[in-house]
């Protein structure tokens, strides 16, 4: 094993592009505005409360959006949702002036914006939040789910992939 004063920064991207994470889109909206962003860091905190947190790049709008709105709302994506992926993550040559204006979104009960065809939401008012080197980490409580049939879009080794079992 290396040591941890060994570790470059290109080599910690290199290696954790190995692990598969599904992809999602982080939105929030209220007195701050709406965001949204493609994020693929969202892990399970606890079921009792139900928590989870998002970790966004200090260097994106969104970060103080959603600290002001206190809420966000994460959306994981169908396989077949990539368009929208590369959309939120500004990818795109020819975005538009409103990303939301590319697919059907509804309001949650937080006022974040949910996919209305979104494999998973998680609807969330911001337990606490923290900053930890690039990146801000938000803990939030689960106020709201929905779910829906599908198979997730996943991302791994720097693109997207199919679960093994589709």
């Amino acid at each position: 094993m290396t040591s941890e004063a060994h570790i470059t920064h290109e080599k910690y991207i290199d290696t954790m592009s190995r692990v598969a994470n599904s992809v999602s889109i982080v939105t929030s909206n209220g007195v701050a505005g709406k965001v949204g962003i493609t994020v693929s860091a969202v892990t399970s905190v606890t079921a009792d409360p139900p928590s989870l947190l998002i970790c966004i790049n200090n260097q994106s709008q969104s970060v103080n959006v959603i600290k002001e709105n206190g809420t966000f709302c994460v959306n994981y994506l169908n396989s077949n949702q990539k368009d929208l992926s590369d959309l939120f993550a500004g990818l795109v040559n020819d975005e538009p002036s409103d990303p939301f204006s590319k697919h059907s979104w509804v309001e949650s009960n937080t006022g974040s914006l949910v996919l209305s065809d979104s494999l998973a939401v998680f609807d969330c008012n911001i337990a606490s939040h923290f900053v930890e080197g690039s990146h801000t980490i938000f803990i939030g409580r689960v106020n709201d789910v929905y779910k829906r049939e599908g198979d997730p879009l996943i991302y791994a080794q720097r693109a997207y992939a199919k679960p093994l079992w589709i």
